[in-house]
């Protein structure tokens, strides 16, 4: 018996049925998937990291494209066109040289900490450093909420102590001839072999 999704669950959800479609008949196609692995991909983001050629960072897409006639046929209905707005359009908001992502919506991208559920200003000690020490010494963060609510009449103020950095991460290294690969721990860029 073969499995479907129901209409009324699809309607639900169009930004993740948008990035299914994106990635199946657009990028899978048109861009060289040795050179590019998705870091995050959440219903209203996804990272990339894109192993371009010795062009700045603002090159995008161009280094990857493997079929320039699909890419000039199709791009029109994922990417916006000369800064217009696009109803589930594929734009880039942030580039740059390095990402340090450690696992969904828990990243730097540009000197800017993204971490679901915490809220940065309350908590100072989580800055670019607290990631490092994460990645080479395996630390865990905690980071403290503290919020009002009120309920029959009554204002709290309450606070959650959370773990904001734990022990998964998607880090990727770079290989000598600019493909990626995801970080295994202990595990060095000497151990894999580039087929020539």
């Amino acid at each position: 018996m073969s499995r479907f999704m129901h209409s009324t669950e699809l309607n639900n959800d169009f930004a993740m049925f948008f990035y299914i479609n994106f990635l199946t008949n657009f990028q899978y196609k048109t861009f060289d998937r040795t050179k590019m692995s998705i870091i995050q991909l959440d219903t209203d983001s996804l990272t990339l990291a894109i192993a371009g050629d010795s062009r700045d960072y603002t090159q995008a897409f161009d280094a990857i494209i493997k079929d320039h006639e699909f890419y000039n046929i199709n791009n029109g209905f994922f990417f916006r066109e000369n800064g217009k707005q696009k109803i589930l359009g594929v734009h880039i908001e942030k580039q740059g040289y390095n990402c340090i992502a450690l696992s969904l919506k828990n990243c730097i991208i540009i000197d800017e900490i993204v971490l679901k559920g915490v809220i940065l200003d309350q908590n100072p000690q989580i800055n670019e450093r607290t990631f490092v020490n994460h990645i080479i010494i395996r630390t865990v963060t905690a980071a403290i909420n503290t919020t009002l609510a009120q309920r029959k009449g009554l204002m709290s103020c309450l606070q959650m102590e959370r773990n904001a950095i734990t022990g998964s991460h998607t880090k990727l290294i770079v290989l000598p001839n600019q493909s990626c690969f995801p970080f295994i721990y202990r595990i060095k860029p000497d151990k894999y072999f580039i087929k020539q």
